[in-house]
Protein backbone atom coordinates (compact mmCIF):
# COMPACT_ATOMS: atom_id res chain seq x y z
CA UNK A 1 0.00 0.00 0.00
CA UNK A 2 1.48 3.40 -0.92
CA UNK A 3 2.24 5.91 1.82
CA UNK A 4 0.70 9.35 1.56
CA UNK A 5 2.21 12.55 2.87
CA UNK A 6 0.89 16.10 2.67
CA UNK A 7 2.89 19.27 3.03
CA UNK A 8 1.33 22.47 4.28
CA UNK A 9 3.69 25.33 3.49
CA UNK A 10 3.16 28.63 5.30
CA UNK A 11 3.95 32.07 3.90
CA UNK A 12 6.04 34.26 6.22
CA UNK A 13 2.96 36.33 7.11
CA UNK A 14 0.87 33.19 7.85
CA UNK A 15 3.65 31.80 10.05
CA UNK A 16 4.00 35.19 11.78
CA UNK A 17 0.26 35.26 12.52
CA UNK A 18 0.37 31.68 13.86
CA UNK A 19 3.37 32.39 16.11
CA UNK A 20 1.82 35.65 17.36
CA UNK A 21 -1.44 33.89 18.24
CA UNK A 22 0.52 31.09 19.93
CA UNK A 23 2.58 33.57 21.98
CA UNK A 24 -0.54 35.40 23.14
CA UNK A 25 -2.45 32.23 24.06
CA UNK A 26 0.56 30.81 25.96
CA UNK A 27 1.50 34.07 27.74
CA UNK A 28 4.82 34.34 25.92
CA UNK A 29 5.82 38.01 26.04
CA UNK A 30 6.08 39.88 22.74
CA UNK A 31 7.62 43.33 22.40
CA UNK A 32 5.49 46.29 21.39
CA UNK A 33 5.47 46.94 17.67
CA UNK A 34 4.49 45.50 14.33
CA UNK A 35 5.20 41.83 13.60
CA UNK A 36 6.85 41.87 10.19
CA UNK A 37 8.16 38.37 9.54
CA UNK A 38 8.65 34.84 10.77
CA UNK A 39 11.48 32.71 9.51
CA UNK A 40 12.99 29.31 10.13
CA UNK A 41 16.48 29.10 11.60
CA UNK A 42 18.72 26.06 11.58
CA UNK A 43 19.04 23.00 9.42
CA UNK A 44 18.87 19.83 11.53
CA UNK A 45 16.67 21.16 14.31
CA UNK A 46 14.37 23.81 12.92
CA UNK A 47 13.84 26.68 15.29
CA UNK A 48 12.43 30.00 14.30
CA UNK A 49 12.21 33.66 15.00
CA UNK A 50 9.58 36.32 14.87
CA UNK A 51 10.73 39.80 13.83
CA UNK A 52 8.99 42.73 15.49
CA UNK A 53 9.63 46.35 14.44
CA UNK A 54 8.99 49.14 16.90
CA UNK A 55 10.21 52.00 14.72
CA UNK A 56 13.05 52.63 17.17
CA UNK A 57 15.96 50.88 15.50
CA UNK A 58 16.46 47.34 14.27
CA UNK A 59 13.74 44.72 14.59
CA UNK A 60 13.51 42.77 17.83
CA UNK A 61 13.96 39.02 17.42
CA UNK A 62 11.70 36.71 19.41
CA UNK A 63 13.03 33.12 19.29
CA UNK A 64 10.77 30.06 19.14
CA UNK A 65 11.71 26.42 19.71
CA UNK A 66 10.70 23.80 17.17
CA UNK A 67 8.07 22.34 19.51
CA UNK A 68 6.44 25.76 19.90
CA UNK A 69 6.41 26.32 16.14
CA UNK A 70 4.90 22.90 15.48
CA UNK A 71 2.18 23.52 18.06
CA UNK A 72 1.53 27.02 16.70
CA UNK A 73 1.13 25.80 13.12
CA UNK A 74 -1.16 22.93 14.14
CA UNK A 75 -3.30 25.29 16.24
CA UNK A 76 -3.47 27.68 13.28
CA UNK A 77 -4.62 24.89 10.95
CA UNK A 78 -7.30 23.82 13.41
CA UNK A 79 -8.50 27.42 13.85
CA UNK A 80 -8.73 27.84 10.08
CA UNK A 81 -10.46 24.45 9.71
CA UNK A 82 -7.74 23.01 7.47
CA UNK A 83 -8.43 19.25 7.36
CA UNK A 84 -5.81 17.18 9.10
CA UNK A 85 -5.99 13.56 10.26
CA UNK A 86 -5.94 13.31 14.05
CA UNK A 87 -3.92 10.12 14.02
CA UNK A 88 -0.97 11.16 11.92
CA UNK A 89 2.65 12.04 12.23
CA UNK A 90 3.14 15.82 12.06
CA UNK A 91 6.69 16.99 11.48
CA UNK A 92 8.02 20.53 11.22
CA UNK A 93 10.09 21.03 8.07
CA UNK A 94 11.86 23.86 6.30
CA UNK A 95 10.86 24.07 2.66
CA UNK A 96 12.28 26.78 0.39
CA UNK A 97 12.99 29.03 3.38
CA UNK A 98 9.49 28.65 4.82
CA UNK A 99 7.91 26.69 7.64
CA UNK A 100 6.08 23.57 6.51
CA UNK A 101 4.15 20.77 8.17
CA UNK A 102 4.67 17.27 6.80
CA UNK A 103 1.65 15.15 7.64
CA UNK A 104 1.47 11.39 7.17
CA UNK A 105 -0.56 8.49 8.41
CA UNK A 106 1.22 6.66 11.22
CA UNK A 107 0.50 3.22 9.70
CA UNK A 108 1.91 4.37 6.36
CA UNK A 109 5.00 5.81 8.03
CA UNK A 110 5.65 2.61 9.99
CA UNK A 111 5.15 0.51 6.87
CA UNK A 112 7.47 2.79 4.89
CA UNK A 113 10.16 2.52 7.55
CA UNK A 114 9.90 -1.29 7.62
CA UNK A 115 10.06 -1.67 3.86
CA UNK A 116 12.89 0.84 3.38
CA UNK A 117 14.91 0.05 6.49
CA UNK A 118 18.55 -0.80 5.86
CA UNK A 119 19.25 -4.54 5.96
CA UNK A 120 20.44 -5.83 9.31
CA UNK A 121 23.70 -7.75 9.52
CA UNK A 122 23.05 -11.27 10.73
Amino acid sequence: MPAEFRFLVFTPSEAAAALTAYARSHNKPLPEGKVVNAEPVGEKEINGRLLVESGLGPATIVPFKSEEILEALIEDCLARKIPMPMVSEKILERLHGRFALRIGQVDSVEMLMRTHAPPQNR
